[in-house]
């Protein structure tokens, strides 16, 4: 064999000049394979960018830039390309067309010893999704949740307001909202999920310490999303895990040890944040359930991520988002007293220090209410980086370009819903009178370019549970307290 001629210098060279070339020419296969996709030189050449930009947490704005000075769509990565446009989410979204998720998704499963964990939101192709999907899919709809829940969150208001009345409303002192806005989610998530809240609001802090796991644990994520090679070699093998002093997560220990007292404890007594009677089951019950109805179908670990899955996206993504609601209200004064009228025209007696929350039916269907949740949405999505997808093998035609098999092709809810030739000139600014104008079809198509959810099969399973909780908890806010600011809404996450 050759190396039996080579001392071990010349061996060694041989060796770097294999590598190199190696690397030298996947770099040249991927810069060139999608040349005619502008965008940044380094984008074209590693992802390292990207994963500093996640990081830093202006991933968004940068993109937006970029597509400002590239187009629709822009290359920004090796094999990762960004479309704006609305009209591509039928033809990316739609998984009828093939386009699976992305590695992407790899670094949002957690470790175990067993192998990684898949949940809704993070498997690949739709098979998996669907089984996962199927025996749930019903405790989330809209129906069910206000029917289920909502002595629940009436609950959790009502310690939110217990807090505000005792601690600023006396000396008029200034609140932190979106930290009180994560103590209420959390809480109302907790209640819904496991009988019991996180008590934050009862402590006025991250008592449990819940929040701040699922913070670092989605700064950690982040980045790796857009190395996952990265994760998996710094978190997610085998070998490293060996070494690693608590390989599996806190939070997915916390989700396993209430998982074990439910089994030992099957009737969980109601423990709620005020003294309101116990009428319905919650999730981790609806969960055992179905997975004891279709035992032979039902994995053991979908139980796992399905209760997991309510912690991590149950919550952060309806703080922000009540965060954003309340802020482009506060900040539009002429919206807020539209939508306070609209209140008033339905429930007359609903005005006032003494005005009770107000029930599901009562605040369902009112149009106004419902164009600023959404425009707020539109705005400040919770999930504001790109959304991927792979190009089927044959290739596809996406917005008149064509990309070959394997490139990733991605959206982001941020800039897709900011796209001026869908929205208009004002797309930038928060203008909810705009889910109200125009015929039923041009609404429809303002609909279905809304991105902040996913779109698709592959939409949030958790969004009508979201927009329950913000509308019940807007509504009353605004109810009952004068609410003002004295800062302008910041768009960063």
């Amino acid at each position: 064999m050759l190396w039996e001629f080579l001392d071990k210098q010349q061996a060694l060279a041989v060796l770097a000049i294999g590598i190199s070339s190696v690397l030298i020419y996947h770099l040249a296969h991927n810069y060139w394979r999608l040349q005619d996709i502008p965008g940044p030189l380094v984008a074209k050449l590693t992802d390292l960018h990207r994963f500093m930009l996640v990081r830093s947490g202006f991933i968004h704005l940068y993109q937006a830039s970029a597509h400002e000075r590239y187009g629709s769509a822009v290359r920004f990565g090796p094999n990762l390309v960004s479309i704006c446009d609305p009209e591509a989410i039928q033809e990316v979204f739609n998984m009828r067309n093939g386009f699976n998720k992305s590695n992407m998704y790899r670094a949002f499963r957690p470790w175990t010893p067993a192998g990684l964990l898949v949940s809704v939101f993070t498997a690949k192709d739709d098979v998996v999704n669907r089984q996962m999907k199927q025996h749930i899919a019903v405790y989330f709809s809209l129906s069910y949740t206000a029917t289920s829940f909502e002595q629940r969150v009436d609950d959790v208001i009502r310690m939110f307001f217990k807090q505000l009345d005792s601690q600023f409303v006396p000396t008029g002192a200034k609140i932190d909202l979106t930290r009180w806005f994560k103590f209420f989610s959390y809480d109302a998530m907790g209640l819904m999920t496991f009988s019991r809240p996180y008590r934050c609001l009862e402590n006025s802090s991250d008592a449990a310490g819940i929040i701040s796991d699922v913070k670092n644990s989605m700064l950690a994520i982040g980045p790796m999303t857009q190395m996952p090679w990265l994760d998996w070699l710094l978190h997610k093998n085998s070998l490293i895990n060996m070494i690693k002093p608590e390989p599996v997560s806190a939070l997915l220990k916390y989700v396993l040890a209430r998982i074990s007292e439910r089994r030992d404890s099957p009737k969980p007594k109601h423990d709620t944040v005020t003294d309101g009677p116990d009428a319905n089951g919650d999730f981790l019950g609806y969960f055992l359930q179905a997975q004891e109805k279709k035992s032979n179908k039902v994995p053991q670990q979908f139980l796992s991520t399905w209760t997991l899955a309510n912690i991590l996206g149950g919550s952060d993504s309806t703080a922000s988002m009540l965060r954003s609601v309340v802020c482009f209200l506060v900040e539009n004064p002429d919206a807020l007293e539209i939508m306070r009228a609209e209140l008033r025209d339905k429930k007359q007696d609903a005005v006032g220090d003494s005005a009770p929350i107000p029930k599901w039916t009562e605040i369902q269907d009112l149009p106004f209410l419902n164009a600023c949740v959404i425009e707020s949405l539109r705005l400040d999505p919770p999930f504001a980086t790109t959304l991927e997808r792979v190009v089927p093998p044959e290739g596809a035609t996406i917005c008149g370009t064509f990309y070959p098999g394997g490139t990733v092709v991605g959206m982001n809810p941020y800039i897709t819903n900011r796209h001026r030739p869908t929205w208009g000139e004002d797309a930038d600014q928060w203008r909810p009178s705009r889910w109200l104008e125009g015929d039923p079809a041009y609404i429809r198509k303002l609909q279905a370019s809304l991105l902040s959810f996913g779109a698709g099969t592959r939409g949030c399973l958790g969004q009508h549970v979201a927009f329950f909780e913000i509308k019940k908890l807007v509504v009353a806010l605004f109810m009952n307290y004068n609410v003002s600011s004295d800062y302008k809404i910041n768009s960063l996450y």
